[in-house]
């Protein structure tokens, strides 16, 4: 799913229209550090809609890009574990519409380098998501995540509370530089995540039934092949794969939930990879220098002791926090729509079908839709021509004001 990549063409749009890349401003957040304030907003450039057209036209759906967008990266506060800190994200705005449909919310999948982190040049997820939705006439939020983007502390990988607080707080800032910059507004609000960002947007949709936040309307959210249910699903397919990528989930899971909670990875990792895999998640590495450092096989990495546990659901920190972090018990109020591809390897979509059983049976506004015999990429691919339809069928409908 190649097409000019994002920095090439923002670059070329932005010597085309000779505004160099800027910023905006810097807001008075440096001494607040509340959380979701802004620290700063910079003008990326603009992609016109010839070149959105062009990696629309490769989803399957046959999406059209109306308007062309313009992108932004903005800087804001939220908080990991009590103290406030620095994150950052995508924020992308439909060019020449009167009036949004709405804001879209996009929280992307296991991305390993800082470098390709939404709001970064090299990003990794960014053009799809403006191209499908954004130059649909949808604001577009992408947090990259603390850790990752601007933000140098550990990404707390498959920890859902400061990952939502994260989404939450950009939000927050998304709204306030709408009243800044006199931005039209519609408050209906529309979540989309993959992979690692299913759980996230299952956390932050979860958080926003309970407590919806002001200027908001939460309308419906999609989770596409997401890690849901973690210590009976996701964790033993992930141990017995024997796949090089699985190796790295189970790597970075157990290095970030032991820096997070205060646990001593060597009680996890056999000695030749106590000291070397935390440093492999450190946000500078690609996703080849990572594969070339992990040995094919669980047995190989994880002490045999820890590595039972595992495997037949004892309990032990790592065990324990992946129930802590589960996204599945709960029943959604607004609407929420589970997509899994049969075929998917690296998240299994018994995950998505326990979230499902357990919110259907407490009458959660919940669908589960199969993808068919297609790969976890492909998942998420199959899934935006639906997600515009859903959204725009929703955005069309009445709803509750918004929370004030």
């Amino acid at each position: 799913m190649k097409t000019m990549s994002l920095a090439l063409t923002i670059a070329l749009a932005t010597m085309a229209n000779g505004v160099p890349t800027q910023p905006l401003y810097a807001a008075n957040a440096e001494k607040t550090q509340q959380r979701g304030s802004i620290a700063s907003v910079e003008r990326l450039g603009i992609i016109r809609q010839t070149n959105l057209q062009k990696i629309a036209a490769e989803f399957p759906g046959e999406i059209t890009a109306k308007q062309s967008v313009e992108l932004f990266r903005v800087t804001y506060w939220t908080v990991l574990k009590g103290k406030p800190i620095k994150a950052s994200g995508l924020f992308v705005t439909p060019q020449n519409v009167k009036q949004p449909k709405g804001v879209m919310m996009y929280l992307h999948g296991t991305t390993n380098t800082r470098a390709l982190s939404p709001s970064q040049p090299d990003r990794a997820d960014g053009e799809a998501e403006a191209a499908v939705f954004g130059a649909n006439g949808y604001y577009v939020v992408l947090p990259d995540y603390i850790g990752l983007g601007v933000s140098h502390e550990p990404h707390p990988y498959i920890i859902t509370k400061p990952l939502v607080d994260d989404s939450i707080d950009m939000l927050k800032a998304v709204r306030q530089i709408a009243r800044d910059r006199k931005l039209n507004w519609s408050p209906n609000l529309f979540m989309m995540g993959f992979s690692q960002g299913g759980q996230v947007v299952a956390g932050v949709h979860r958080e926003l039934d309970r407590r919806p936040i002001r200027d908001y309307r939460l309308r419906g959210s999609i989770g596409v092949a997401g890690p849901y249910e973690l210590r009976k699903t996701s964790l033993p397919k992930a141990v017995e794969s024997n796949c090089l990528k699985c190796m790295g989930y189970l790597a970075w899971g157990a290095s970030a939930y032991a820096d997070f909670y205060g646990y001593p990875i060597s009680t996890a990792l056999k000695p030749a990879y106590a000291n070397g895999v935390p440093k492999l998640f450190d946000g500078s590495k690609t996703m080849w220098e990572i594969g070339a450092a992990l040995p094919a096989k669980a047995e190989d990495m994880f002490q045999s002791e820890f590595l039972q546990d595992m495997r037949t659901n004892g309990d032990n920190w790592f065990t324990k926090g992946l129930d802590r972090n589960e996204t599945y018990r709960w029943a959604p109020i607004a609407p929420f729509r589970l997509y899994t591809g049969e075929n998917d390897i690296d998240v299994t979509p018994l995950s998505s079908k326990a979230f499902f059983d357990y919110a259907k049976r407490r009458g959660g506004n919940i669908s589960l839709h199969s993808l068919g015999a297609v790969d976890h990429m492909a998942s998420i691919s199959l899934t935006m021509a639906p997600a515009l339809k859903w959204f725009e069928e929703l955005a069309q409908t009445n709803a509750p004001a918004p929370s004030r």
